[in-house]
Formats: structure tokens, sequence, C-alpha cells
């Protein structure tokens, strides 16, 4: 009886142990769940914290750009960014002397001709009257760029400002306000937000610059028309004479598809050229594609087209619409909407 009894008390000191073993392991298990928990609200707040910084520098980095209207003062530039990249004159406060628009960017150029960019640089875009200047924009630009056309607003000159950064777009106009004697800044066009709508005098500017900036690039491709087999078996020639085409393209695609955002009635596109030209520096150019490339450059030299939109019913003129589609047919592509 007495070995029963001892044996029944070490059976009972067992599984108390087990059961207390049992219980620490839970506690233990509890107090890791917590600690997991705690982890993930301040990881979740971090992320919150970073969301939040990012979208304050953006806001601060673009607090010119976002006004949705402001003045412009004249100010001193005490430091200008490194290469003069856009130039044009216009008599902006009419009085019978033209004004200078200056762009400038913080990146130089290589020696084909094409700007060395880095992830973001300093842009400025000013207005030079006389003594006065009146910076537009002073600032650097994230991935992304800047821009600017001349056009014309009620019959008032003005300037049109486009910034892109990441996937945003701002687009604004610049007028001379003859009440406050000074420049006036107005955004009308934010990608994602209540003021985006239709303004056909900026898309007219934006696509007439895209035009001459197309023809530009058509000028550019003339070396590629004269090269030698050697050079057009040499990769890196290849690349050395197309790239800065490609680059002209793409400048006036993208101020193409800038109009066609203001006015969808404006609506072409150069994804056909440039898909050719991606290809000849891709795989070896033949000399078909070589005669393409001549056949369209003579279609641009020898297209006399004098009034490449018709204001009145804010349409492009048919032998615009006709010329791209000529474009796309002798290089065997499908435009792209």
């Amino acid at each position: 009886m007495r070995k029963f009894l001892l044996g029944a008390v070490c059976f009972a000191g067992i599984l108390s142990g087990c059961t207390q073993s049992n219980t620490d392991q839970t506690k233990e298990i509890h107090d890791l769940k917590k600690q997991v928990d705690q982890m993930s609200l301040e990881n979740e707040a971090l992320r919150k914290t970073i969301t939040d910084e990012r979208e304050a520098l953006e806001v601060a980095m673009n607090e010119q750009a976002n006004s949705d209207y402001s003045t412009i003062s004249s100010k001193n530039i005490e430091k200008y960014p490194q290469t003069l990249y856009k130039k044009k004159s216009l008599d902006i406060d009419e009085d019978g002397e033209e004004e200078i628009i200056e762009l400038y960017v913080n990146a130089g150029k290589m020696e084909n001709g094409l700007f060395a960019w880095d992830d973001g640089q300093n842009w400025l875009l000013l207005v030079q009257d006389g003594e006065n200047s009146y910076p537009l924009f002073d600032d650097y630009i994230q991935l992304g760029s800047l821009d600017f056309s001349t056009a014309t607003f009620d019959g008032k000159p003005g300037i049109v400002m486009h910034m892109t950064q990441h996937s945003n777009i701002i687009i604004q106009k610049i007028t001379y306000d003859q009440k406050v004697k000074g420049l006036q800044k107005e955004t009308f066009y934010k990608k994602e937000n209540m003021n985006d709508y239709y303004n056909p005098p900026a898309s007219y500017a934006l696509f007439k610059d895209a035009y001459e900036l197309m023809g530009i690039a058509f000028e550019k491709t003339v070396p590629i028309q004269e090269a030698s087999e050697n050079t057009l078996q040499d990769p890196q020639e290849i690349w050395y004479i197309i790239e800065p085409v490609l680059q002209e393209f793409r400048n006036a695609q993208h101020l193409f598809e800038l109009a066609f955002t203001l006015n969808p009635e404006l609506n072409v596109s150069l994804n056909g050229p440039i898909t050719f030209l991606n290809e000849m520096i891709i795989n070896t150019p033949t000399a078909v594609q070589v005669d393409q490339l001549k056949t369209i450059y003579r279609m641009i030299k020898e297209s006399e087209i004098q009034e490449l939109i018709i204001e009145e019913n804010n349409q492009l003129h048919p032998s615009v619409r006709d010329l791209f589609q000529k474009f796309d047919s002798t290089l065997n592509v499908q435009q792209s909407s």
C-alpha cells in the first residue's frame, strides 16, 4: 500500500511537471505571437511613414509646378544649370519687343550629341525681359523632364510648360497679366486630378512643336541612308548614328502624346518609325530597310503641308493623317493608337 501511495505521488509530480511545462510553452508561444504582431504593426507604420515622407518630398519638389494659379516675380538667378537645352523668342507682354525664353538643364552632352542623363536633373525655365529674369521653374526633377512650347490663348501670346516626373504629368500656361503687370502661371492639366480638361490652344502648340521636331529627326537619318556597308555591319557604329535619331523621334512622340492628351482629335503616332529604327539597331540593317528609310525621308521632304491643323474645325489636315499612314505602310508596321 505504501509503495502504491509513493508511486501515485511520483506520478502526480510528473504530471504536474508536464502541465507546468505545457503552460510555460503556451506562454512563450503567446509572447512570441505578441512580438510578431508588434513587429508587423511597427513595419506597417514604418512603410506608411516612408510613403508619407516620399509624397511630402515630391510635393515639396513640385511646389512651383503644382500651384494652380500664381504670379511669377522677377528674380536674380545666381546659378544656371550646365547646358542650354532650348531657346525661343516671344513678345509675351505685347510691348513690341520680344522676350527670350530659355530652358537649362544640369546635364552635359556626349560626343554623339546625346545628353548624359542621370536619374534626375536640375531644370531652369525662365523668361528674360531686358535685365529682368522671371523663373517659371527652377527645381530638381526625379525620373522626368521639363519642356515648353509657345501658344496663343484667346488672342494673347503665352507659354505652355509641361513637366513629367515618375508617372505624373503637369501642364501649365504662362501669360502676361496687364492688371498686375506680371506673368501669371495657371495649371490646366494635372494627371489624376480634376484639373484635366480639353485645351485646344495648348494642344496645337504641342503638336506643331512635335511636327517640327519630327522634321529634325528625319534630317538626322541622312547619315544612316549614306552609311557604307562596313558601317552597317558594325553594331557600335550603327548605334552611334541611329541612337541620336531615335532620341529625337522619342521626343517628338512625347509631344504628340501630350497634344493627344489635351485634344483627342490630334491623334498620330511615331511608334512605327521608332520600332523600325530600333530593329535596325538590334539586327544588322538590310539594304531593303535603308531603302525604306530613304522613301519615308523623301516623303517628309516632298510634303508641302502649309496647315497642320484646321483650327476652326479642330481637326488635323487630311494630308497630315495621310503622311503618317504612308510612313507605316512603307515600313510595314501597324499604326498604334
